[in-house]
């Protein structure tokens, strides 16, 4: 699984030291200060906005987990110039609306579990939203046909939320995508049509077949405890994919490597049925290799890995025998692949 940079976090502060902040934003750090229940943010509002409208979207404020208390959003008020910010983890929330008088918003994430407003992506000012996430709630119900109008958004996530959503084939500056929980009757046909999609991950949820999708320009894909999934098809039909990372797939037999020329990183966990992994030696770019609790014979993949690998990482779950495909792999002159 790809790890993003962690930001520099900071939590539930007494005070904002401006300075300290500004330095590390200086230093190429994304900052993320954030409150909880045990913290209480308004009296320290009006500095983080004086940050805000200067560090944009370098400087990310969250408020969360105002469970069982109901998050008045109208609070955002003192924030007029926030560029990112998450509201999330919140089970109720009290005039979301609130949310279109943020005028300089680029980032935004949404948690609310009970949340009553499904329209809220109609409010005009977040058109201007580059990256969005849209966290679970009960009904899943957030209506993504608004999102037609969002001609800036280059990174979307979606926890659920299904209606409308071939809408996303028409997002034109959309790169990467993440979709979890999607349920398996959700057909997921629209993502060929999204033609400058670079990543995507497919996480939780149901689907047997991913087979049908096609994405010309992608360089990295997860899938991750897909339910039921059966077959991935050709990812030869991926020519720029650089980076394929499949995990938790319990009935998935088989990876096909077709011409990958681009591809530099696989890595293959927990998926206790897959017993071959064809065109895996014809893959000229590929550096990392890790693969764990599979069926792949190991002893065959060793005579059969492309020259150009570098780091390699085979383990079965048994420690002895995991011991002594180290000893080889480090005979062989494999540094341990990196996760």
């Amino acid at each position: 699984m790809t790890q993003a940079t962690r930001p520099q976090c900071i939590q539930n502060p007494e005070h904002i030291d401006a300075t300290a902040i500004r330095a590390a934003i200086a230093d190429g750090k994304q900052v993320l200060v954030q409150f909880n229940t045990l913290g209480e943010p308004q009296p320290l509002l009006a500095d983080l906005d004086a940050l805000a409208a200067t560090c944009g979207t370098a400087l990310t404020i969250r408020i969360y987990g105002y469970d069982p208390r109901v998050f008045d959003t109208r609070i955002l008020r003192a924030l007029p110039h926030v560029a990112s910010l998450s509201i999330d983890c919140h089970r109720n929330a009290l005039y979301l609306e609130t949310l279109g008088e943020l005028r300089h918003l680029k980032r935004l994430s949404l948690g609310v579990y009970e949340l009553a407003q499904a329209d809220i992506l109609q409010l005009e000012n977040l058109r201007g939203l580059e990256h969005l996430h849209l966290g679970e709630s009960a009904k899943d119900n957030i209506d993504l046909a608004p999102l037609r109008h969002y001609a800036r958004l280059s990174s979307l996530t979606i926890e659920g939320h299904h209606q409308h959503i071939d809408t996303l084939a028409g997002l034109p500056a959309l790169r990467d995508l993440s979709l979890y929980r999607i349920k398996n009757k959700v057909a997921l046909d629209f993502v060929s049509g999204m033609e400058r999609l670079r990543q995507l991950k497919l996480q939780l949820g149901g689907r047997v077949s991913l087979a049908d999708i096609e994405a010309p320009l992608l360089e990295q894909l997860e899938v991750i405890r897909v339910r039921g999934l059966q077959q991935l098809g050709d990812i030869g039909r991926f020519p720029l994919l650089q980076a394929l990372w499949v995990e938790d797939q319990i009935k998935l037999r088989q990876v096909v490597l077709g011409p990958n020329t681009a591809l530099e990183r696989l890595n293959l966990h927990t998926c206790k049925t897959l017993d071959s992994l064809p065109g895996l030696a014809a893959l000229p770019a590929l550096r990392q290799l890790s693969a764990s609790e599979t069926l792949l014979d190991v002893d065959a993949l060793l005579q059969d890995l492309p020259a150009s690998l570098t780091h390699v990482r085979l383990r079965t779950g048994k420690k002895t025998r995991d011991d002594a495909i180290a000893t080889q792999l480090a005979e062989r002159g494999y540094s341990n692949a990196r996760l």
